[in-house]
């Protein structure tokens, strides 16, 4: 399941396998993780104290894993990134606030390509002359004598284009933030559970 290790023993393999068990509301990714640093943490011990000694100070697998459940029920993902995944909080932050920004961008240009293709002749990129704003949008029929259409058929293909890269460029955002969150966590989770009782 989790390999073979050069100085495993069954006694070892015994107490990964009851880890393991005690881990099962856990993801298996994160079960495998916290296997295998155990494993190395314990193979460590092993050389220095011993077996059962390693096996001792660790303590026994139930209470090591409701350390590990204990700590990931109470610690947001978010608050685990500042020291170990090398995201400051404020980082954080704007990565996450940065890709809802992208995602609102992305949802109002893939509209107006709806809209566009919808009702073409008042979805554009408009110039009020009486006034000299522009915006971008559905005009209302009443005042298109006062407005000029700056945009040509260019417009449809560069709005869907960029809601497209809007949408991709928030969804690696939040991957990114969301892998560094987690291992973070799962760090976190790790030395906090297997620190010296």
């Amino acid at each position: 399941m989790w390999g073979r290790h050069v100085t495993s023993t069954p006694l070892i393999e015994q107490y990964l396998r009851d880890l393991s068990r005690g881990l099962g509301s856990l993801s298996a990714r994160e079960r495998d993780d916290i296997i295998m640093e155990t494993r190395s943490h314990l193979s460590d011990r092993c050389a220095s104290v011993g077996e059962a000694e390693a096996i001792r100070r660790i303590g026994p697998a139930s209470v090591l894993a409701g350390d590990y459940l204990a700590a990931e029920t109470r610690q947001p993902a978010h608050t685990a990134t500042a020291d170990n995944a090398g995201l400051t909080p404020l980082s954080f932050m704007s990565l996450v606030t940065g890709s809802c920004v992208l995602w609102a961008c992305a949802v109002v240009l893939a509209s107006l390509c709806l809209a566009e293709l919808a009702q073409p002749a008042l979805v554009s990129i408009w110039l009020n002359s009486g006034t000299g704003n522009v915006f971008v949008g559905a005009a209302n029929p009443d005042v298109m004598a006062r407005l000029t259409d700056l945009a040509g058929a260019w417009f449809l293909p560069v709005a869907a284009c960029l809601a497209a890269l809007a949408g991709m460029s928030a969804l690696m955002m939040m991957r990114f933030v969301w892998r560094h969150a987690s291992s973070a966590r799962r760090e976190a989770l790790h030395y906090s559970a297997l620190s010296p009782r």
